[in-house]
C-alpha cells in the first residue's frame, strides 16, 4: 500500500528546501507493519491574483497529530515535531523487511510541494506519514504554506516581508489505519491582500494648474503599522504577527489619467482600519500625504478581511492657484477572486 517517490519527485521537493534545511529520509523500502496516510489538497479561492494561485506551486508543511487520552480528538499538547521515521528490522521472517516499533517512531511532519488545485488532486509526502501502528488509534492532518519551521505550537515563517500567502487547512482525517480514502485538505488565506494602482482624476489637464509642465509618479506607497505574519498556530490556524513599515512595489512610472499596472500584492494581517502613505515626486519636488485613512464609499474605514482582496486606487487631482491637496478614500471588498475598486482621492 505504500506510495513510492519517484526520483523526478523526490528531486523537486529537495530543490524547494532550504539549504539548512533538514534532509527527510526517504523510507528503506516496504514496512510491513504501517499504513501510509493517503492525502488530497484543494485550495479556497484558487482563481485569485495573489501569490497562490491556481497552477501555482505550493510548498507546505503537512502536520500530523495523534488523539490523545480523548480517542476521538487530536492531543496536541502531547504533539512533538518529528521529521524522520525510524525503521527496524522486522523481528520475524528475516527478509530484511522493515517495522515501525512503534507510534513514537513515526515521523509526524512531512513537506509536500504540489501544484495548488480546485479538485483535491492527491499529493505526495516526503518524507511518508504513516496511520498509528497501534490499533484503532487515529490521527488528524493539517498544513501550513509557505513552509517553515515547525515546533510543539506553531510554524514559524522563513520570510517576513508581506509577500507571503499564509495558507492553513484545517484538521481533517480523525481515522485510524483502516481509512480508504484521502485526508483531503483545504488551504485557505488567512491575510487580506492589498494592491495598488494610482492615476489622475478624469479629464486632469496639468497645464491649468500647478503642476503645469511636470512630470509626477509615485515616488512610494507605505503601510507604516502593518502587521506582517511571522508564525501560525498550528491547532488553530490564529496568525502571530510583527508589526513593520511595509513598502509596496511598483507603480513608479509616471501618472496618467489611467491607473498604473497593479502594485506587486502584500498579505497583512486583516484589521479593522487600514492606514497608508503617499509619496509623490513632482518634477524634481516631493509631495508626502501622511496617515491617509482608506474609507468606504459609504465613508466608512475600510476593515479590510482575511481571505479577500482589496483594491485601492490613488486617484490625484492637481492642485489650483493655491489650493492644497485634500484627501478622501473610498474602498470596497470583495472575494479575494475578483478584486474590485476602492480609491483614495487627493485633491
Amino acid at each position: 500500500m505504500k506510495k513510492i517517490l519517484s526520483m523526478a519527485a523526490l528531486a523537486l521537493i529537495m530543490a524547494s528546501c532550504s539549504n539548512d534545511e533538514e534532509t527527510p529520509e526517504i523510507n528503506p523500502g516496504e514496512v510491513t507493519n504501517a499504513v501510509p496516510v493517503q492525502i488530497s489538497q484543494k485550495v479556497a479561492g484558487v482563481e485569485t491574483k495573489a501569490a497562490v494561485g491556481l497552477g501555482s506551486e505550493m510548498t507546505a508543511n503537512i502536520i500530523m497529530v495523534d488523539a490523545g487520552s480523548d480517542a476521538n480528538n487530536p492531543d496536541f499538547s502531547a504533539f512533538s515535531p518529528k521529521k524522520l521515521n525510524t525503521f527496524t528490522d522486522k523481528q520475524s521472517g528475516g527478509s530484511g523487511e522493515k517495522e515501525l516499533a512503534n507510534d513514537a517512531a513515526r515521523a509526524n511532519v512531512a513537506i509536500a510541494t504540489f501544484t495548488a488545485d480546485a479538485n483535491g488532486n492527491k499529493i505526495k509526502l516526503n518524507p511518508t506519514l504513516y496511520y498509528p501502528v497501534t490499533d484503532s488509534k487515529k490521527t488528524w492532518i493539517l498544513g501550513v504554506a509557505p513552509q517553515g519551521v515547525v515546533d510543539q505550537t506553531k510554524v514559524t515563517f522563513n520570510d517576513v516581508d508581506g509577500l507571503q500567502d499564509v495558507m492553513y487547512a484545517a484538521k481533517a482525517g480523525g481515522v485510524d489505519k483502516t481509512a480508504t480514502e484521502a485526508i483531503a485538505l483545504e488551504f485557505k488565506h488567512q491575510t487580506t491582500q492589498l494592491l495598488f494602482v494610482a492615476k489622475f482624476a478624469a479629464g486632469t489637464d496639468l497645464s491649468t494648474t500647478e503642476w503645469k509642465g511636470k512630470t509626477v509618479s509615485v515616488t512610494s506607497i507605505e503601510i507604516p503599522n502593518a502587521q506582517v505574519p511571522n508564525a501560525i498556530n498550528i491547532k488553530d490556524g490564529t496568525l502571530e504577527c510583527t508589526e513593520k513599515k511595509l513598502t509596496v512595489a511598483g507603480c513608479k512610472e509616471a501618472l496618467g489619467t489611467d491607473a498604473c499596472a497593479k502594485s506587486v500584492p502584500v498579505m497583512i494581517k486583516a484589521s479593522a482600519s487600514l492606514v497608508v502613505n503617499l509619496v509623490l515626486k513632482v518634477g524634481e519636488e516631493t509631495v508626502t500625504y501622511s496617515n491617509l485613512e482608506v474609507k468606504k464609499a459609504t465613508g466608512d474605514n475600510l476593515a479590510t478581511v482575511a481571505g479577500k482582496s482589496h483594491l485601492i486606487t490613488f486617484e490625484i487631482t492637481a492642485p489650483v492657484g493655491s489650493s492644497q491637496p485634500q484627501v478622501g478614500a473610498t474602498a470596497k471588498v470583495v472575494d479575494w477572486t475578483v478584486g474590485d475598486e476602492g480609491k483614495v482621492e487627493i485633491k
